[in-house]
């Protein structure tokens, strides 16, 4: 087998996948990626427990005269070959796989690299699966906004929460809602301008995301979903990725939502945003307690640290509408939600001091809605 591309085409892809690679000693196949050649494309595959993903590219292929080969092409190390690219400049370079010797020589025209592979028969299986229960299509850039949008929100605590760690999506005839939640803060996410034209309910684990995100970053076009009870494919462009869902039931989560919002404050969101980046560097590091006290137009926003005597104040004007009336937040995770909102100003629908706070755009944009809730700080 010999075939020629350039770093940068293969170098891309690599990137794109590598996250999916363990990092484990355990087993050296699943630190490497899986090439193989079909006419005149590169197949590149990598693998791990939860997640399989595959893309190709277009290569030209040099008949080989050697009569043994790896027929199911053969696994070469993921961080070394990334390294070796990486440091390449662009120029044509020649991959000839040398089975006898169990590697493969890279040429170029400064000089040429051998390194050792794995037989790919030994790879596991990246197959499609049969049998999905559905599928639909949908605008790339509706999914990548879905899970964007949410995915800081999601759990990371994977022993007492699994089915918390990932990304709740729910398509319906009319809309595509997204939805995470780490229980001290939750993310709900709704394009009304994307029919999937389907009913189907799944939840993604948080750390598929992260790769499924970059890819759907470099397309435009819509991509194909499909779906069984444990996992769900995602094909677009040239990727191809396969990942397990998560398994139990999402919370009923709109059961927590205030059904009747005796205070409103309505504030420009990015003096908001700065008063309390501001603010929260005298907070205490516990907890980076601030306190909202709202009265009038005024918005007076306090964070104190006791033990070093310590204390910051601003004040913001703001529409409140509402009897006077004090609340505390984390800072962070207060921080991170408005940042995620995409409005001039925001406004806030309070009930009690221990009861979770909705935060909304004061304007939707057209086809899109982002409901954030966040639980408020109770005494220290």
């Amino acid at each position: 087998m010999m075939f020629i591309t350039t770093p940068s085409i293969v170098l891309e892809h690599l990137k794109n996948l590598s996250p999916i690679l363990s990092g484990s000693k355990m087993n050296p196949l699943l630190e490497g990626f899986l090439f193989e050649t079909n006419k005149n494309f590169l197949k590149i595959s990598a693998y791990s427990e939860d997640l399989r993903a595959q893309t190709s590219i277009n290569i030209d292929v040099v008949p080989s005269e050697s009569s043994k080969s790896f027929e199911k092409g053969f696994v070469i190390n993921g961080k070394k070959i990334i390294e070796i690219l990486q440091s390449l400049p662009e120029q044509p370079i020649t991959f000839i796989l040398l089975p006898d010797e169990s590697s493969i020589k890279i040429k170029t025209d400064q000089g040429e690299y051998k390194l050792s592979v794995f037989d790919g028969e030994q790879y596991p299986s990246i197959s499609r699966e049969d049998g999905y229960s559905g599928n639909f299509t949908i605008k790339s850039d509706v999914l990548r906004n879905g899970f964007e949008k949410t995915i800081f929100a999601a759990s990371d605590d994977i022993e007492l929460r699994p089915n918390l760690c990932g990304v709740y999506c729910h398509f319906t005839d009319n809309e595509s809602i997204f939805v995470a939640t780490d229980t001290h803060r939750l993310i709900e996410y709704i394009r009304t301008d994307s029919r999937p034209e389907v009913k189907t309910i799944f939840i993604i684990p948080k750390k598929n995301i992260v790769v499924i995100a970059k890819i759907l970053t470099k397309f435009d076009d819509a991509c194909e979903v499909k779906f069984t009870k444990n996992t769900v494919l995602i094909q677009i462009g040239e990727y191809t990725v396969i990942s397990k869902l998560v398994s139990g039931d999402f919370p009923r989560y709109r059961d927590i939502f205030p059904k009747q919002s005796e205070r409103k404050l309505t504030v420009d969101r990015n003096s908001l945003i700065s008063a309390i980046k501001r603010v929260r560097v005298f907070s205490n590091m516990e907890n980076h307690k601030v306190q909202f006290e709202m009265n009038g137009s005024l918005l007076k926003i306090t964070s104190v640290n006791e033990e070093y005597n310590e204390s910051g104040i601003e004040q913001l004007t703001c529409t409140y509408q509402g009897a006077q009336f004090v609340i505390s937040f984390n800072a962070g995770l207060l921080a991170e939600q408005l940042q995620n909102i995409n409005s001039d100003a925001v406004v806030f629908e309070m009930t009690e001091q221990n009861k979770a706070v909705l935060i909304k755009p004061s304007q939707d944009n057209s086809g899109e809605q982002v409901t954030s809730l966040i639980m408020p700080i109770v005494g220290f």
